[in-house]
């Protein structure tokens, strides 16, 4: 045999029992063909052929070297979807290793190697005829037998020892940018699939790519550098698959993704820059090969004014207008010139680069423009991009006159008769000052861009020009609110605002209650509202707009009452529903309540905050016994009773008496195990309902009974282990 028995064991391997029975059809069918022959031994040698199939004819190349296969490739679609041992290449391994010709001229035998020929085939047809048993055998067999650990541990190489090697290539017509990758270790070999490359990672997986790189994918066989790289791979191979799982084949609406290479997005090229930001990578424009530095960093571009002639002036940069390239990411923008990639922020995008876009769009280097034109470039352009243009070689005693003093801002604030906010601005340069909304011939330099600018900040919050008065004015309920709630303080902080008494009384208020008062008078709860910082008698359409969840009211003063949550309409929401009280009474500012309310009113102060609240003594005393559960103890029957009582009905008359100490007053449901036409039933009502309260609304019952209300239930509260039910 000339090939050596462990280079053809791995062919066969590598190519599969399929792949290798029509392999041996091609071999015996006569359709390899040989052409080309390096042989130096058995561990040595490269081979070039032609194998025929299905019609088709393809090239098929060979090369071992120091008994290590370095390299096979095949022009079948099949080599080029797995990139593995196909038929033709295992076809013309086998046509090599058993011709007799060939065995003839490079050992020097003859015919008597047929014979271990035919002893090679026969082992591996009967190796073939148990291959599904040998699979049964090895997927129930311990993972821990020695012969897999030693497997395992001469495929697995030194730990962080694989690197990978980026390389990007653009398009700069097509505006493209893709991404390969290399990988290995003293050899390098690029990543054919990357999908694949994602599940060898997922599974952990033993892969062979060349003679000198086999390992197992797992994330500690990479170096530390080679980390942020590969989890940027491993990302968007992860997206290539699963997008190409989802398009079916031969569609013509869909088509699948490149998986040999991964094209860049705006997001990731922004992820790449930060992965090889001050490091250089291999990168190849046009086919042409860099070595490119991404630097964390915009480009120092200058723009020179420079007379020409007598009569015009010349704008140049210091940079070939065609010599950049620009790749967008999603948050930043990237400049490539030279060996550089710089990153610029969005203010380079709206001032440099669009300076150096007009050289571009024009084709040219230098603008001309004539000497009474400078005062335009000083005031439109030069505000922009001041850093960046340079007038070394003007005379500077020309061109000062020409150059904008600092603009400053003045803003006056007023009320109108309408409600409606004014601002009376002022623009000032130096000792110069003027009203920009009136048309006038000034003979100084002005920054028009700053002007603008801050303009556009005032008619972004909505206001319009008052024509008649030279002023501005904010109309609109809404924009009047958002100009106090926030935009009034990015005006304090770009300008100087001055504001009159009347406009500092009508800014935005949260409401408060000052101070509230809770007495008990003549068996009554006085509540007192009349301490609350806005006008009580808008309580029902503010509350209206608070239940619509509205962010502000407008008083009828022209201020406003922030709606936003609050304990102030917290607290009425919850007299005015709780205890079904209008707002009209409320708008009184002083409310009469039933003693049965004591407790529920007193929950709903704790939820005030900053208030101050004043109780009186009878009110207080009348909680706390309530709240330390002083009842009264061993209440005895009226001794006229002419019945005989049950133990919880009992229970209920001492309940009832209770609430008559604490003159909340109430009834017991019949229900309570009592029958409607009982002589017991009417006998009880009448002993209660004679010697206590025969019109009470409020029925407190122990918990610890079964009673049941026949009325409608409406609100429940609990205290001293009972439920109150309120009916109407």
């Amino acid at each position: 045999m000339i090939i050596n028995q462990e280079i053809l064991d791995e062919l066969y391997l590598s190519a599969g029992s399929t792949r290798a029975e029509k392999a041996e059809k091609y071999v015996n069918s006569g359709n390899v063909n040989i052409k080309k022959v390096i042989y130096k031994n058995e561990k040595n040698f490269e081979i070039r052929s032609k194998v025929i199939g299905h019609g088709e004819t393809y090239n098929v190349y060979i090369h071992v070297e120091n008994d290590e296969i370095e390299d096979v490739s095949c022009t079948c679609e099949d080599y080029y979807s797995h990139f593995g041992t196909c038929k033709h290449i295992l076809a013309t391994a086998i046509e090599f290793n058993q011709n007799e010709s060939y065995i003839r001229i490079f050992t020097g035998e003859n015919n008597k190697n047929q014979n271990d020929i035919e002893l090679y085939q026969k082992y591996h047809k009967q190796e073939e005829k148990y291959r599904n048993f040998k699979q049964l055998i090895n997927t129930f067999y311990p993972s821990h037998n020695l012969e897999e650990k030693e497997q395992n541990t001469k495929n697995r190489i030194i730990p962080h020892s694989i690197k990978l090697v980026p390389e990007l290539i653009y398009n700069s017509y097509l505006k493209t940018l893709k991404l390969e990758i290399k990988i290995g270790s003293k050899q390098l070999y690029k990543i054919k699939n990357f999908p694949e490359f994602y599940d060898r990672m997922k599974n952990k997986e033993n892969y062979r790519y060349g003679a000198k790189l086999e390992f197992i994918h797992e994330k500690d066989a990479f170096e530390e550098t080679s980390l942020p790289i590969l989890k940027f791979i491993l990302k968007y191979s992860e997206i290539i698959k699963y997008a190409n799982n989802k398009v079916e084949p031969y569609s013509y609406y869909a088509r699948p993704m490149e998986d040999r290479y991964i094209t860049v997005s705006n997001t990731g090229m922004d992820e790449l820059f930060e992965i090889f930001k001050n490091t250089n990578v291999n990168f190849y424009k046009d086919g042409i090969e860099e070595n490119l530095l991404f630097l964390n960093q915009e480009p120092r571009i200058k723009f020179n004014i420079a007379e020409e002639g007598s009569k015009e002036y010349k704008l140049t940069p210091n940079i070939d207008i065609y010599g950049y390239d620009l790749i967008e990411g999603r948050d930043n923008l990237y400049f490539k010139l030279e060996n550089t990639l710089y990153k610029c922020s969005e203010n380079f995008k709206q001032t440099t680069l669009k300076l150096l876009q007009v050289f571009r769009e024009n084709f040219t280097n230098q603008i001309i423009f004539p000497k009474k034109e400078i005062a335009q470039i000083f005031s439109i352009v030069f505000p922009k991009v001041k850093e960046q243009i340079e007038t070394k070689e003007l005379k500077q005693e020309e061109i000062e006159k020409y150059i904008p003093k600092d603009l400053f801002v003045k803003v006056y604030l007023d009320y109108n008769e309408s409600n409606y906010i004014t601002a009376d601005i002022k623009f000032i340069y130096g000792e110069e000052e003027f009203n920009p909304l009136l048309e006038q011939n000034l003979n100084i330099p002005r920054d028009l861009a700053k002007e603008d600018e801050t303009l556009e900040i005032f008619r972004k919050s909505g206001f319009m020009i008052e024509v008649e008065k030279a002023r501005l004015i904010l109309a609109s309920e809404e924009a009047i609110y958002n100009f106090l709630e926030t935009d009034i303080e990015t005006y304090m902080k770009k300008f100087e605002v001055l504001a009159t008494d009347s406009f500092k009384q009508k800014e935005i208020r949260r409401p408060k209650i000052g101070t509230l008062g809770v007495r008990v008078e003549n068996n009554l709860l006085n509540l007192d509202l009349q301490n609350i910082d806005f006008d009580i008698n808008e309580l029902k359409e503010i509350m209206q707009k608070y239940h619509l969840k509205k962010k502000y009211h407008r008083l009828k003063d022209g201020s406003f009452l922030n709606l936003e949550e609050n304990e102030t309409f917290d607290f009425i929401e919850g007299i005015s529903k709780g205890m079904d009280i209008s707002y009209k009474e409320l708008e009184k500012g002083q409310i009469h309540l039933p003693m049965y309310r004591s407790l529920y009113l007193d929950r709903l102060l704790k939820n005030v905050k900053g208030t101050n609240i004043s109780k009186n003594k009878e009110y207080k005393d009348l909680v706390s016994k309530v709240e330390q559960k002083n009842c009264i103890q061993n209440i005895e029957l009226p001794q006229n009773l002419n019945t005989n009582l049950r133990n919880y009905q009992k229970t209920g008359y001492e309940w009832l008496k209770v609430l008559d100490s604490y003159k909340f007053g109430g009834i017991l449901a019949d229900d309570m195990g009592l029958r409607e036409n009982s002589s017991t039933t009417c006998n009880f009502t009448r002993l209660y309902t004679k010697y206590h309260r025969p019109k009470a609304k409020y029925c407190c019952v122990p918990k610890f009974t079964y009673t049941k209300l026949a009325e409608r239930n409406t609100k429940i509260y609990s205290k001293l282990n009972f439920n109150c039910y309120s009916w109407k």
